[in-house]
């Protein structure tokens, strides 16, 4: 239980800072004029170039330099496994997050809200990276990355199904949704 509140406790004080930061960049970054989808392209290069690429650079560098060269050798760091699993983790968040600054390019004009996004998200993978070579535990940093990735892509693919089909739209693609965090909530506390 002490890891749950060590983790929370982490969220809980790195969520109001990602918040104000958040809106501080949305509204003090110079509005943006650009073409949409090109624009959410840029910002996911740039999020992949700076959230991804320095995790795989830190693995393979360390397996130059180190006996990790063999990785069946059984001779990973505990920095080099932090690394492996900071890259595995950014990878599902970048599956989720990519889609939905694409959907937030597309139906949001202020594409402040794209860079903002695409800034935080960045800062919320290096403050998860840099928390989990302190102690797993502190990871809980830069959870709120994960919070925003999904909640820019629920909100766009609400957007979606209410264009499609108004409210029966939305409850048709976000519900499904909602009823597998549901009964994943109910099977795993058990």
């Amino acid at each position: 239980m002490a890891g749950r509140a060590t983790i929370a406790g982490a969220v809980a004080a790195s969520l109001p800072v990602a918040i104000g930061l958040w809106l501080a960049l949305r509204h003090g970054l110079p509005p943006i004029a650009a073409q949409p989808m090109l624009f959410a392209l840029q910002c996911s290069g740039a999020v992949v170039l700076l959230a991804l690429v320095p995790g795989i650079e830190a693995v393979a560098h360390e397996r130059l330099f180190h006996r990790s060269i063999d990785p069946l050798a059984g001779a990973d760091s505990p920095r080099l496994i932090v690394n492996q699993r900071y890259i595995q983790n950014t990878l599902e968040q970048l599956a989720v997050l990519l889609p939905g600054l694409f959907l937030l390019a597309h139906y949001e004009p202020d594409l402040r809200l794209v860079a903002a996004t695409a800034i935080l998200w960045t800062l919320g993978r290096w403050a998860w990276w840099i928390g989990y070579h302190i102690h797993p535990l502190w990871r809980g940093l830069g959870v709120y990355s994960m919070f925003l990735g999904m909640v820019v892509l629920l909100w766009g693919v609400g957007r979606f199904g209410f264009e499609l089909a108004g409210w029966a739209g939305v409850a048709a693609l976000l519900g499904p949704f909602a009823l597998i965090e549901l009964w994943l909530f109910r099977v795993l506390r058990r």
